[in-house]
C-alpha cells in the first residue's frame, strides 16, 4: 500500500466522523479528549485527573490572566477551555469542524457557569474566521494531525495572535516508522492526515514565523491511556452496543489491540510552546 492509497479525510469528514462518533467518546473518554499526564510509576491519578494534569501543564504554558483572550484550536467538547477560563479569569473562543462537539462544548460552557467567557463555533482551521491579532494565545490539543496542511494552519494561528502571543500545542508523534498497514489502520481508525516527529516539529512551527521556546518530549508519560482505554472498552463495551450496535462494537474490539502496539511501540508524544514576535 502506498501513501496515495491511505484515505485523507477533510476537514467536513473529519467533522462528520466527530458528529457520529460523539456519543462514542462522550461514553469512553468524558469531557477531554486527549491523553493524560501521569508523574511517574506511583502516580495513581485517574484518567481524569490525569488529563486534567495535561490541561493544566498547557495553562501553565499559555499565562493568562483575567481579561486575556485564548483561540482553541480544535476545542473538542470543551473541557479544557472551561478549565483555562475557571482558572485564569481569561475568555476562549473554540472552534471545531463538528456540530456536534459545539453543541457539546456550548452545553458544558453553561453548565458550568462560563457561557459568557467561553464560546465555541463550527470553523475550519485552515481559515480562521477572525481578524489579525485577535487572541493573545493559542493551544490546539491533538488537532492537527487531522489538518489537511499543518503549516496553512500554523500560519493562521500566527496571524490571529497578536505581537507577543504564546501558541502550545501538544501532538501524537511518529517516533517509530510505521509499516503501511499499520499506518492505513491508524490513520483510518481516527480520521488522521499526517504525523510528524518530535524532531521534525520546531523546525515545522518555525517556518511559519514562530519562535519556538520549548519542546518537551512526554511520551513515557502519557502511555498508561493506552491502559485506561483498554479498561474502558471493556467496561462499558453494552453500552457502547446500545449506542452503535454489535458490528461496530465486534469492530473496535478486533482493531484495538493492534492499535494499541502501534501507539505503545511506535508513537510518542509532544508538548511545544512557541510565541509570535
Amino acid at each position: 500500500m502506498t501513501e496515495s492509497a491511505l484515505v485523507h479525510p477533510t476537514p467536513d469528514e473529519v467533522g462528520a466522523y466527530y458528529d457520529l462518533m460523539g456519543s462514542f467518546y462522550a461514553t469512553l473518554w468524558g469531557e477531554n479528549i486527549h491523553v493524560g499526564y501521569w508523574t511517574g510509576p506511583d502516580d495513581t491519578s485517574s484518567n481524569i485527573e490525569a488529563q486534567d494534569r495535561l490541561t493544566d501543564l498547557l495553562i501553565e504554558k499559555v499565562g493568562l490572566t483575567t481579561g486575556q483572550t485564548l483561540l482553541d484550536v480544535g476545542c473538542g467538547v470543551g473541557r479544557p477551555a472551561i478549565r483555562l477560563c475557571q482558572r485564569t479569569g481569561a475568555s476562549v473562543t473554540g472552534i471545531t469542524v463538528s456540530a456536534d462537539q459545539v453543541a457539546r462544548a456550548t452545553r458544558l460552557a453553561d453548565q458550568n457557569g462560563v457561557a459568557e467567557r467561553v464560546h465555541f463555533r463550527r470553523a475550519d482551521a485552515m481559515a480562521i474566521p477572525f481578524e489579525d491579532e485577535s487572541f493573545d494565545a493559542a493551544w490546539a490539543f491533538e488537532s492537527l494531525l487531522h489538518m489537511p496542511d499543518r503549516q496553512q494552519v500554523l500560519r493562521e494561528i500566527w496571524r490571529v495572535l497578536r505581537p507577543g502571543g504564546t501558541f502550545a500545542l501538544t501532538d501524537v508523534t511518529e517516533e517509530q516508522p510505521l509499516s503501511d498497514e499499520q499506518r492505513a489502520l491508524l490513520y483510518g481508525s481516527f480520521m488522521l492526515r499526517s504525523l510528524e516527529t518530535i524532531d521534525r516539529y520546531p523546525a515545522l512551527v518555525s517556518a511559519a514565523g514562530f519562535v519556538v521556546d520549548e519542546v518537551i518530549d512526554i511520551s513515557a508519560h502519557t502511555k498508561r491511556t493506552l491502559q485506561f482505554v483498554s479498561d474502558a472498552l471493556t467496561q462499558k463495551r453494552d453500552e457502547i452496543r446500545a449506542l452503535y450496535g454489535d458490528d461496530l462494537l465486534a469492530t473496535l474490539e478486533q482493531a484495538w489491540p493492534q492499535l494499541a502496539v502501534i501507539q505503545r511501540d511506535y508513537l510518542g508524544y509532544v508538548v511545544l510552546v512557541a510565541r509570535k514576535p
